[in-house]
């Protein structure tokens, strides 16, 4: 964007894009903004080049190690999968919108990623307990918020009245 004329994600026409990940990382990679290095596979598009393997996936040659996270095309999907290689376990934690004071899931035994449609798979980013929530970026700004990472025990922290503690 050209000082004077930003792009506007909530404008009635760009709607479809900020609803789309594969469409933000694209955007956001335009504008310079680095995003996690990333795949994207469509199960039901008859894509090819594939490789699944336990300690990563590939696709169109482009490798991935586990731990991997999985997140559906579609940002109004809140269901978003991390993988782990055996040499830590194995299994899959499972990330979802807050039910009460769950927000994720450990299953020691579901190591297959979803197949069912568009999924990002992108490398596990470690941040020692902390998820960031970014909300703007500018040339000069950016915001964000905080809060304790949901992969640590899938407890949400609540204040005294009842909202989730961020900072």
């Amino acid at each position: 964007a050209r000082p004077g004329e930003p792009f506007c994600f909530n404008a009635i026409g760009p709607m479809s894009e900020l609803l789309d990940r594969r469409a933000i990382y694209s955007r956001l990679q335009q504008i310079g903004v680095a995003v996690p290095k990333h795949v994207v596979y469509d199960h039901l598009g008859g894509g090819e080049g594939l490789v699944l393997r336990e300690d990563y996936l590939e696709v169109s040659g482009v490798r991935i190690n586990k731990p991997f996270v999985e997140k559906p095309a579609s940002a109004e999907d809140h269901n978003i999968h991390i993988y782990y290689p055996p040499s830590v376990g194995g299994g899959s934690k499972r990330l979802f919108r807050k039910v009460g004071d769950c927000s994720s899931a450990f299953y020691p035994d579901v190591s297959e990623i979803r197949r069912d449609g568009a999924y990002i798979y992108e490398e596990f980013l470690p941040t020692e307990g902390a998820d960031l929530k970014v909300y703007t970026v500018g040339p000069k700004y950016a915001y964000a918020e905080a809060r304790k990472s949901p992969t640590l025990d899938g407890r949400v922290v609540r204040d005294p009245s009842g909202k989730e503690v961020r900072f």
